[in-house]
């Protein structure tokens, strides 16, 4: 009775209804995800639909139902050569496809000419956790991957203890927002332990920028477009000329007076020194046609930071988090970073994208964009580049390099106002189960020609069987 069981259940997953349905429902997944694909985006679709469970438990199943099939045969004959073969073939291309997705590498660098890299991003969102205790180094407390659904907010706080040598810390991510509104207000300190804040709107034709900005001990820095803002307690000092557009708001010994100004243009060579800000009143900052402008200063101020969830796309929205640690609550954008302190120790939570070593430098020496005639629409652009401090290389769009397993794709770049590069976009891939998925590739075109050749022959509808058997 169990082997007639077992026998029926061998008989089913080997059926070509089951074949029939999972190659059905694998069109089905696809076609979904390309409609996520162009509708969201090639990272959302990835998460939810080629990387989903159920995508994985129908390839798992075709590849059982492909097994049993081909054992469903024996005893094998001539004849099915071409049949197991094309099957083998398929299953080694799944096979190499998982370990593609477990072990492959696939993301991207952003180089600035004359700067150097060897960390690749990867689409995984991370929280770390540093702590810094005084006179002593950083050290990495914590590191998880948090694979939160990029279409919906978190619907349950995710917990986790974090803590060396005995120490116990609670860590929470209560609230997550794939997209939300930032709003920022500064709040007066009487006390006086904040900090000098002004509101700022920086406008031109090209843009309108309007922010909050607030000093910080080493003097806090945004990044604007291709612009740097600092915000210093003391004037920059003239000797010290930055080598991009930068923008200095700085205080004296008197916070209570107006901040002051000062610029650096694209290839300036000295800092120009605009004077004290007044309320209200527009500065010309020789960047084309940008003014700048102070409508609100508080000389002591604490920064409130709150979000909202978006439930639609907007020109800027924001990917947040809402941490806790040890009962202290904090936002934490993408990409950016935010303290606590507890005790003697400050604690750093960073959430970003993952980081990974390729193991060797990536300088990029120079980036070329070459242009139709006549036009500013780009037809070619190319990287030049030194690899592990070898040789120079070029990277251009159809001529990819190949370093240590890793292939290295020029992909795109960005620019600043003025079109000229700032980065050089590049695609990093390492594809372990590539030479795996070729083999698989492979057999499936042979299995294929074999069936054409061996089961005419042996199946009798060759014509030299037709012809012995009319004898």
């Amino acid at each position: 009775m169990f082997w007639n069981f077992l026998y029926r259940v061998f008989r089913f997953l080997a059926s070509l209804e089951v074949a029939v349905f999972i190659i059905l429902s694998l069109a089905v997944i696809l076609a979904t995800g390309t409609i996520y694909e162009s509708k969201y985006s090639a990272e959302i679709a990835s998460k939810l639909v080629y990387r989903s469970i159920w995508m994985q438990m129908l390839l798992w199943i075709f590849i059982v139902n492909l097994t049993a099939a081909a054992f469903s045969r024996l005893p094998w004959r001539k004849h099915h050569v071409g049949f197991l073969i094309t099957h083998l073939g398929i299953i080694i291309l799944l096979l190499g496809s998982f370990i593609t997705q477990r072990k492959g590498i696939d993301g991207s660098m952003m180089i600035a000419p004359g700067s150097s890299s060897r960390f690749v991003r990867i689409n995984e969102n991370m929280l770390n956790v540093f702590r810094a205790v005084k006179g002593k180094s950083y050290d990495l407390l914590f590191s998880e991957r948090l694979d939160f659904n990029p279409m919906e907010q978190l619907k349950d706080p995710v917990h986790f203890t974090i803590g060396k040598d005995g120490e116990k810390i609670g860590l929470d991510v209560l609230s997550y927002y794939p997209k939300a509104s930032r709003t920022v207000l500064a709040t007066a300190d009487a006390s006086g332990k904040g900090v000098p804040a002004l509101h700022f709107t920086l406008r031109g034709s090209r843009a309108t920028i309007s922010d909050w900005f607030f000093q910080s001990d080493l003097g806090n820095t945004r990044q604007y477009g291709p612009a740097e803002f600092r915000f210093l307690k003391a004037k920059p000092d003239p000797k010290m000329v930055p080598d991009r557009p930068t923008l200095f708001v700085y205080t004296g010994a008197d916070k209570s007076a107006m901040p002051s100004l000062a610029v650096v243009g694209r290839g300036a060579k000295e800092i120009r020194y605009l004077g004290q800000l007044t309320l209200g009143k527009a500065i010309p900052l020789g960047w084309m046609d940008f003014e700048f402008f102070v409508d609100e200063y508080k000389p002591s101020a604490n920064p409130q930071v709150s979000y909202s969830p978006l439930d639609h796309s907007a020109p800027e929205s924001y990917e947040v988090i809402l941490a806790q640690l040890d009962g202290e609550k904090l936002w934490l954008e993408l990409g950016a970073s935010g303290q606590i302190a507890r005790g003697d120790s400050l604690y750093y939570l960073q959430y970003t994208k993952k980081e990974i070593d390729i193991g060797f430098e990536l300088l990029l020496k120079k980036f070329v964009i070459g242009y139709y005639q006549g036009t500013t629409r780009p037809q070619s652009y190319s990287s030049l580049v030194q690899a592990g401090g070898g040789v120079d290389t070029e990277i251009s769009m159809n001529h990819p390099l190949k370093q240590n397993d890793f292939t290295i794709y020029q992909s795109s770049y960005e620019t600043d106002e003025s079109g000229n590069p700032r980065y050089s976009v590049l695609s990093v891939n390492q594809d372990p189960g590539r030479w795996i998925k070729y083999s698989g590739a492979l057999m499936i075109v042979l299995g294929i020609i074999s069936m054409f050749y061996f089961k005419p022959k042996y199946s009798g509808d060759h014509k030299m069987l037709k012809k012995e058997a009319r004898v």
